[in-house]
């Protein structure tokens, strides 16, 4: 079982980075021996997307070909092969943080716009994608604000272009607020965790 995780945090001791801890330690607790590979994308060489539009022009199945050369294609490939894809961040002004946005705006070479905009990859029932964000709002604000709304549109769809068949989410908010709160949010991830690695067993 490999699983990749995208983390768009910029607080390495943040919500967003405990809350994927906890589910990497429910994984660890039911699959001790599953692979997990980690990518920080706010410190990998990652630059921005030029807008020339040349990997719409790509034929390939899957990955069209991008014209700048750094670490995009390789964690592209990771994702694609992965058994599990977690894209975590936390949700700053109704929004993904910068770095993630960034990352999702290279993913547009696993877009095809034959039909209006499709992932290349067709979706596989046995991998799973996992969005997990934290928000300063606390649940159900976070949601009935409309804080959730766009960052849950975009990572879903993140994770479909990786192949990912069902995908879950944690939306959490008001960690910080409440120890309790923290406690609640934790536990569901921990809990995620072992579900989906049982499910690989």
């Amino acid at each position: 079982m490999k699983i990749v995780v995208l983390d768009g945090s910029h607080n390495k001791t943040g919500m967003t980075l405990k809350l994927v801890n906890k589910f990497l330690e429910g994984v660890r607790k039911e699959k001790p021996e599953a692979e997990i590979v980690t990518y920080d994308l706010l410190n990998e060489n990652i630059e921005f997307c030029l807008g020339c539009g040349k990997c719409a022009e790509d034929k390939d199945p899957i990955n069209a070909e991008c014209v700048i050369e750094d670490d995009c294609k390789t964690i592209k490939q990771a994702a694609l092969d992965s058994d599990v894809v977690v894209l975590a961040t936390p949700i700053y002004e109704y929004c993904v943080s910068s770095s993630m946005k960034r990352f999702l705006e290279r993913c547009l070479t696993l877009v095809t716009f034959r039909l209006g905009p499709v992932a290349r990859a067709k979706g596989t029932k046995g991998k799973a994608g996992v969005v997990i964000c934290s928000s300063g709002a606390p649940f159900p604000f976070n949601h009935l604000m409309g804080i959730t709304r766009y960052p849950k549109f975009m990572l879903k769809l993140g994770c479909k272009l990786f192949g990912c068949g069902k995908v879950e989410m944690i939306m959490a908010g008001g960690m910080a607020i409440r120890p309790s709160w923290q406690a609640k949010w934790e536990n569901k991830a921990y809990k995620l965790g072992k579900q989906l690695a049982g499910k690989h067993s």
